[in-house]
Formats: structure tokens, C-alpha cells, sequence
């Protein structure tokens, strides 16, 4: 998410803003309010700056919450070309196993597994059977022995 602005903030101000955050002259929740304004996007900020994701986020949002900015927000596209996903369904087309590319990429095998899974690529179905195991006779004459006794 990002405030969508004419002219984005310049890199030597940004620089300006992480001196002044170490040195103590500037809090960081003001300098995520400058960067925000200047047009960055919340993840770069966070980059930029060396603060937490979660941290710009929550400042971000509470700045557009305050000042009526929802107008204004210009959100991020999730799941466009270069999105991991987008990335891993490309490997895995590619002929890279999921090992490769959960090393490649630095994201959990499990995570790959389940994007290969959704994409077709693992033989597994999807949705899984909610069904009971069905009890053999066998079972259910044991369980009323068992009862008897």
C-alpha cells in the first residue's frame, strides 16, 4: 500500500530520515509518516529504514485511518507476475522440484508443496474426502464381545 502522490520522496531524504532516526533526532513512527507521504510503499519503508513490516504497517494504517486518506491509497497487486506464487508455478514448469525451489527462492517447502499442490503439479487433489472409514463387521462384532463381557 502506498499513498499515491505526484512526485515520489527522494533517496537522499530518505537516507536523511534513517540519520536522523539513529541519531535520536527524529522518532520512527515520523519518519514512516514522511517516507508514507513522500509515496513509498509500505514494504520499502520498512527496507529503507530497517523497521519492522508489522511496525510501518500499523503506523501506516493508523495515518490513513486518522486523516481520511482511503481515498488517496493506492493499494500493492497481489499475486501479479512477480509474486512468489507467480515465481513458483514458473519453476515448477520450468522442471525444478520443489526442494530447489524452496531453496532457491528461501521460502518454507511447505509452502511450495501447497502452491504445486493448488497448481496441479503434485498428483494430489485439492479438497479432501470428509467421509468416515467405514467399520468392517468384523470390528463392530468384536466391539459388542467386548461390551458383553
Amino acid at each position: 500500500m502506498r499513498l499515491n502522490v505526484e512526485e515520489i520522496i527522494k533517496d537522499e531524504r530518505v537516507e536523511q530520515i534513517v540519520q536522523e532516526i539513529t541519531a535520536g533526532n527524529m522518532s520512527k513512527g515520523a519518519g514512516i509518516r514522511e517516507c508514507f507521504a513522500g509515496g513509498l510503499e509500505v514494504k520499502d519503508i520498512s527496507n529503507r529504514l530497517g523497521i519492522r513490516y508489522n511496525h510501518v504497517y500499523n503506523v501506516v494504517k493508523n495515518e490513513v485511518l486518522t486523516k481520511g486518506l482511503s481515498e488517496d491509497i493506492i493499494q500493492s497487486e497481489r499475486g501479479g507476475a512477480n509474486s512468489k506464487k507467480a515465481q513458483i508455478v514458473q519453476m515448477l514448469q520450468d522442471g525444478k522440484s520443489i526442494t530447489e525451489i524452496s531453496a532457491e527462492l528461501k521460502c518454507m517447502y511447505n509452502y511450495v508443496w501447497a502452491v504445486a499442490r493448488d497448481a496441479g503439479f503434485t498428483g494430489k487433489k485439492t479438497e479432501a474426502k470428509k467421509t468416515e472409514p467405514k467399520k468392517t463387521e468384523a470390528k463392530k462384532g468384536k466391539k459388542k464381545e467386548a461390551a458383553a463381557v
